[in-house]
């Protein structure tokens, strides 16, 4: 067994890039060896409770013709949707009902969507709870603003740290990805980056140097998602990422970053049932529900048409499995249902 990979898992640390790229092909007894030292990373640092956050995909707009999304603007097939601020609240009484801490306000890159979400952050701190954002490149000032409205958090991945393959991939330059998630950090919010496994063109390398990035970044949150292919986008016949590539990344990253958030993602659960078990027991600690009505759920294709939803059930199901318990809040959750 390779000696990065033995079962004492407290002194288990990749420290350069080939520690990197062996670990990310671990298999058999010496995967799940990394899985255990990931594990017990994560046990030394406190971070064994599992964070839930309730999402709400606001907007299915977007200015980024990103190959592997659905809702970049060039599908003509999708149908468009906008929520405002009060339906926002509404959905985020239901998230605060269940007792969810971090309130988690996705769309596509939508400028018309800032004004309603500059609204809605300070009614949604009224309950007391977090708010976390992922809504694109913005301005400086832009995050700035969503700081000063109340914001924690946020999360701009930047999918692969090849600049050529990004730029052939989203159409847009890496360099401008990275100059935000600096800048969203510099205004104070807690970052959240990563890569997606299984791109064109990616290979071993690529997806060391992702690691290295994320390390220079030093991010508060960090994740692999495995590709899935998009209905309506020019990668919709690709394959899916390697599981097995994901969950050793998830490990790794829980190595470097012990006390990170890293979520199982529900792309994990796509793939293969059961896929987010496997990623809590490779180290990862957060899984996000969704409670975004269905109507406008099923127009906010990011992954696929028939991608998974997770539930409030069977988020609680799975952290029982993996063995661990969910982060409880530090006081009652107060309710939403007078802000204004």
């Amino acid at each position: 067994m390779n000696a990065y990979c033995e079962p004492r898992p407290v002194l288990f640390q990749p420290t350069d890039r080939a520690d990197i790229q062996h670990l990310l092909t671990c298999e058999g007894e010496e995967q799940q060896a990394l899985f255990q030292a990931a594990r017990a990373a994560r046990q030394a640092a406190g971070m064994d409770a599992v964070k839930l956050r309730g999402v709400i995909e606001l907007s299915n707009y977007c200015q980024k013709t990103c190959d592997y999304c659905a809702i970049r603007p060039q599908n003509k097939e999708m149908i468009r949707y906008r929520m405002d601020a009060d339906a926002i609240l509404a959905i985020t009484a239901e998230i605060v009902a269940e007792g969810i801490t971090t309130v988690f306000l996705q769309s596509g890159q939508d400028p018309k969507s800032d004004a309603i979400v500059l609204e809605a952050i300070p009614r949604i701190r009224q309950a007391d709870v977090n708010v976390l954002l992922n809504l694109g490149e913005k301005s400086r000032a832009m995050y700035a603003r969503y700081v000063e409205a109340g914001a924690d958090s946020y999360i701009l991945k930047f999918e692969t740290s090849d600049p050529v393959m990004y730029q052939n991939i989203v159409g847009t330059p890496l360099a401008k990805r990275l100059e935000c998630a600096r800048w969203i950090k510099e205004v104070g919010m807690k970052l959240g980056t990563g890569n997606i496994i299984g791109l064109p063109d990616q290979t071993l390398d690529t997806l060391v140097d992702d690691i290295l990035l994320a390390q220079e970044l030093q991010p508060d949150f960090v994740s692999s998602s495995p590709f899935i292919p998009n209905e309506n986008t020019p990668l919709e016949n690709l394959g899916v990422g390697d599981l097995q590539l994901t969950l050793n990344s998830i490990a790794i990253c829980r190595l470097l970053f012990p006390h990170a958030l890293i979520p199982a993602v529900s792309a994990l659960e796509k793939i293969k049932k059961g896929g987010q078990l496997m990623g809590l027991n490779a180290g990862a600690n957060v899984l996000t529900i969704n409670f975004t009505p269905k109507d406008f759920r099923d127009k906010y294709a990011i992954y696929s048409k028939e991608r998974f939803v997770v539930s409030l059930d069977h988020a609680h199901a799975t952290i029982a499995a993996a063995g661990l318990r969910p982060r409880q809040a530090a006081q009652p959750v107060q309710s939403v249902s007078s802000c204004s």
